[in-house]
């Protein structure tokens, strides 16, 4: 929950708003992002004697307390606005952020969200997110060649685009009697895959017998497994495929616990007593598969379904 409390604090000066930034993949705040001002937000900052500092994965604005009546008295809307990007740090951002593009735009995109469309977070008028949604979606992305985006994009933008741009205008929290300041967040959600383990074998001969044998169990009971085949692999090995029936949320770390467990005549034994996760790089798309011609049309609509490919021994 973010609160006033948990913003830097700057004698002498005082909150007049803050903007988080969260992403449900990383367990913990990270590098993950960069921020900057637009130019003409740092010439506002820096004429009004403002300070600005990081905060989270954001930022908090501050001015002098004195000051504080002045700038936000009789305030309209348009007069103190401030605008911020920002940008990936992390290559595999893309990889296990959920798709936010509508699925017919074309080219670069970015998420932009504003002061006057943010929801109160859990009751509260001073905890605002900037999304209607717990998390951005595509009602929130614009494409980055928008007449709407002019104002916020250098020409460098236009080839490595932010993947966030906030505008937050003091005279709405003015027009909700919150003059005290407001802490702004907005949230990342992230990708789901589908897992599927590859149990490699010495020769066909056994992978049929782990096939029947073999089996994928979710100590936390939340995740099932079925076997998805076999495979042959390089120097005539074969491999027995397991594929879970859910698709598992991609996170930094992983809290799953799976076991790769023999059915046998006493009873079953534990092969392999915690699996390996599944790894951001070895991500894969799965398509629908068209048995008939008119499923054609159906299957092109389909999304990918992405899949975590991890092979064990």
């Amino acid at each position: 929950m973010l609160t006033s409390a948990s913003t830097p604090v700057v004698p002498g000066y005082t909150r007049l708003f803050s903007i988080d930034v969260t992403h449900a993949y990383w367990t913990m705040p990270h590098l993950w992002l960069r921020h900057e001002a637009t130019s003409d937000t740092a010439e506002w900052v820096r004429r009004r004697d403002l300070l600005v500092r990081a905060h989270r994965q954001g930022v908090a604005v501050f001015c002098a307390a004195e000051r504080r009546d002045v700038l936000l008295d009789g305030l309209r809307r348009g007069d103190a606005v401030a605008t911020f990007k920002w940008y990936a740090q992390d290559t595999a951002f893309s990889l296990y952020t959920s798709p936010i593009r509508p699925a017919a735009q074309l080219g670069a995109s970015v998420c932009f969200v504003t002061s006057v469309a943010s929801v109160p977070v859990n009751g509260q008028t001073s905890a605002r997110r900037l999304h209607a949604q717990p998390y951005v979606d595509a009602s929130d992305v614009v494409p980055v060649d928008s007449p709407l985006l002019a104002p916020y994009l250098e020409r460098a933008d236009r080839v490595c685009a932010p993947v966030l741009i906030v505008r937050v205008d003091l005279a709405d929290q003015v027009a909700r009697s919150e003059p005290e300041g407001i802490d702004y967040v907005a949230n990342f959600g992230t990708r789901e895959s589908c897992w599927r383990y590859y149990y490699v074998c010495a020769d066909a001969e056994e992978a049929a017998h782990s096939a029947h044998s073999l089996n994928i169990v979710d100590l936390d009971e939340k995740v099932s497994f079925v076997t998805a085949g076999r495979e042959a692999r390089p120097g005539g090995r074969h491999a027995v495929i397991f594929e879970s029936e859910q698709p598992i949320a991609m996170q930094q770390q992983y809290p799953q616990r799976f076991q790769l467990r023999e059915r046998g005549r006493s009873g079953e034994r534990v092969l392999i007593r915690r699996l390996p996760n599944a790894d951001i790089g070895s991500l894969t798309q799965k398509t629908p598969k068209v048995h008939k011609p008119q499923d054609a049309e159906i299957a092109a609509q389909s999304r990918a379904v992405l899949v975590s490919e991890i092979y064990i021994n």
